[in-house]
């Protein structure tokens, strides 16, 4: 019977770990990139998941890779997620379609 609890508790969490590991999107205008850094300063809209109004602000990336071919005045879509830190990053950015 505790076998069986525990399977079923198991299962019930699969999709709250799914949606733990999805990012959070947003919109923006790539504003500066510092590769060097690791950093992309972006005008982004509102993201009501994380309650931020629109900004520009500079973000960290998880990985340098993701800033490669992105310029000024770019139209952006992008994920967030939390850091080891606490702190969001961005785990993606593409060009806007």
């Amino acid at each position: 019977m505790k076998k069986l609890f525990a399977i079923v508790l198991l299962i019930a969490a699969i999709p709250f770990a799914a949606v733990a590991a999805e990012d959070i999107p947003g919109k923006g205008v790539v504003k500066k990139v510092d590769a060097a850094a690791g950093v992309v300063k972006l005008a982004h809209e509102p993201i009501p998941a994380i309650k931020w109004p629109a900004m520009t602000m500079d973000i960290k990336v998880q990985d340098a890779k993701l800033l490669t071919g992105l310029r000024p005045e770019q139209k952006v879509n992008f994920g967030l997620v939390k850091g080891a830190d606490g702190q969001y990053v961005i785990s993606r950015i593409e060009a806007a379609k």
